[in-house]
């Protein structure tokens, strides 16, 4: 009867968010800027898989449904607000949600809390709002711009800039949205939040980890732009072009990526020195 049930909500779950879900994997497959939703919804599986065990040993018994039931109408509220507002967002944010109050209705707090950390990371793997996107975007270019701006100026090369576009002496650099950096920024984030999730330490060092992934990326992508105006200047446009162009931003993503190593080192290791000696805390 238990395993009866649970197919019939999976079903009709299945059937509602059906074309919510789709469009999210097509969005994860085809898109570069959601691709790393790929990545987080994969972890969320694989502790979700990890706890199948304790899941089923978990007993129904003494559930409070009334939490459960609210989360679950929560969701389900949020899914008819997203369906009128054609938000996407809101939609598939909605079905963490539902997901998490039918735990919580069915199978009572102790699976429900041992299938949260599953669900957040399918929830943080959802790619964020256009509207917040487009926000962000506009922000990292006029961020990127003015910090090349600066370094090839302290670097003796004259610039002009021109709201997100600066001029050299011999050529043009144009920062697009797609040179803002905002791909490098979320790629980042999701590394930093992985790698904080798998480390030993206190909640403040992995949320400073998590935190500093973004300072790292806009600096980096601000040394992406600058060296390429200076290869710019001494080679010519086609530095500013494919292949060099691409082979650049894996170069950036990198160094990015072994900066956050670095403040991984620094962090942690500081967890680990400033513990006291055993001899100290014998009484």
């Amino acid at each position: 009867m238990e395993r009866a049930r649970t197919i019939a909500v999976a079903a009709a779950t299945a059937w509602l968010f059906g074309d919510v879900l789709m469009g999210l994997v097509i969005q994860w497959v085809t898109s570069p800027d959601a691709s790393y939703g790929l990545i987080l919804a994969a972890v969320g599986g694989v502790l979700l898989w990890q706890q199948r065990a304790s899941l089923a040993a978990a007993t129904p018994a003494g559930r409070d449904t009334l939490i459960g039931a609210l989360i679950l109408a929560a969701g389900l509220a949020m899914y008819v607000a997203s369906q009128l507002a054609a938000d996407v967002f809101t939609a598939r944010a909605s079905f963490v949600l539902v997901v998490g109050g039918l735990l919580w209705c069915l199978y009572g707090a102790a699976v429900a809390r041992r299938a949260a950390t599953p669900l957040f990371f399918v929830l943080l793997a959802i790619p964020l709002p256009e509207l917040l996107v487009t926000t962000l975007t506009g922000s990292l270019q006029a961020v990127a711009t003015g910090g090349a701006e600066l370094l090839l100026t302290s670097s003796g090369i004259p610039v002009y800039r021109d709201g997100n576009i600066l001029e050299l002496p011999t050529s043009t650099l144009q920062v697009i949205e797609a040179c803002s950096g905002m791909r490098s920024v979320v790629s980042l984030a999701a590394v930093g939040l992985l790698v904080a999730w798998v480390s030993d330490g206190d909640w403040r060092r992995r949320l400073g980890l998590v935190l500093m992934t973004t300072p790292i990326a806009v600096l980096a992508n601000i040394v992406r732009l600058a060296a390429t105006g200076a290869a710019t200047e001494r080679w010519g446009e086609v530095a500013a072009r494919d292949p060099w162009h691409s082979l650049a931003g894996w170069l950036t993503f990198v160094m990015s990526l072994l900066l956050l190593w670095a403040a991984h080192r620094a962090l942690f290791a500081a967890a680990v020195t400033s513990r006291p000696p055993l001899a100290a805390v014998r009484v």
